[in-house]
């Protein structure tokens, strides 16, 4: 006969007591501030983050170290927590079927903090940077939660969502729903009934670029032409980098009516010149929503 625990476990779930155990700091817990308790307590162990969330799998660069590896997994299932109490995807589906998959450190691009790859379906996240890069000496959870990757998910993720959607659910020869790189402003006309989420994509973006009008820019874009350098002006005016400047705004606003601040899933990056004004904003939260509706009738 064996005999098991009947309490639970204090200070946090069995696999949290475990991986103290191994010397590790729960430095995960210093990314995520408000009203809901701790989500990993749902999750027997972090390292099943794939199976809960359906993603196909993470990857870690050689120099992320155990106890980094851990305290990545750990603030990436809070995270996802947080992303679908806005999206609402059924079962936690973030992954949809296991098609996004997730890098801490492994597969950087020279001068980007994250970067989303369309062609794998991978979020990259840089590590965290050294003591020695920094002037002022500065402590590893310091480090940690405020340099590298993190504050870039939601952005890496609805350019996932923007590619996904695109190319597997309402195809066209348009590859993405936002007509990715393209920095042209027209919209494109799309039937709203054969293609409901690319006719609310053009109107979310038809909301950023042009005036009430139609005629002009908008004042949004006016502030990216006047703050830019020319030679950085065209990555900030791609249709598919608003849209995901835009879709973080828009899950930093869900959360905080819902009292949560989460900086691994989104805080701001850009001069806040790149991003809409909360009266700008609101305009465009309907569409979103508009949207995700569409988005879940497949997830």
């Amino acid at each position: 006969m064996k005999i098991i625990d009947t309490l639970r476990p204090e200070g946090g779930s069995k696999a949290e007591q475990w991986w103290k155990c191994q010397g590790f700091a729960a430095i995960y817990k210093e990314f995520r501030q408000g009203a809901i308790s701790d989500d990993l307590k749902k999750i027997k162990d972090v390292r099943d983050v794939s199976e809960v969330f359906r993603l196909k799998g993470y990857q870690f660069g050689n120099w992320v170290t155990h106890e980094d590896r851990f305290n990545y997994l750990a603030a990436l299932a809070v995270c996802l927590y947080d992303l679908n109490r806005v999206l609402r995807f059924k079962g936690h589906n973030l992954g949809l079927d296991k098609h996004l998959g997730v890098a801490f450190g492994a597969r950087g691009q020279k001068g980007a903090l994250a970067h989303y790859e369309p062609s794998t379906n991978i979020i990259n996240m840089t590590r965290y940077k050294e003591a020695h890069r920094f002037i002022k000496p500065m402590s590893k959870p310091t480090r940690f939660v405020h340099s590298g990757g993190v504050g870039s998910f939601a952005h890496e993720y609805g350019h996932f969502l923007d590619y996904f959607f695109g190319a597997r659910i309402e195809t066209n020869k348009i590859y993405a729903l936002s007509n990715g790189r393209s920095t042209d402003p027209r919209r494109i006309q799309y039937d709203s009934k054969k293609y409901p989420m690319r006719y609310l994509m053009e109107s979310i973006l038809e909301k950023a670029y042009w005036n009430s009008k139609k005629q002009l820019d908008s004042a949004y874009v006016k502030r990216i032409r006047e703050a830019i350098p020319e030679r950085y002006l065209d990555y900030f005016l791609r249709r598919n980098e608003i849209f995901a400047r835009l879709f973080e705004q828009y899950i930093s606003y869900k959360l905080k009516e819902l009292k949560i601040q989460n900086v691994f899933l989104t805080k701001t990056k850009y001069h806040s010149v790149q991003y809409m004004t909360p009266t700008e904003l609101k305009a465009v939260v309907p569409l979103f929503d508009k949207l995700l509706i569409q988005m879940r009738k497949h997830f």
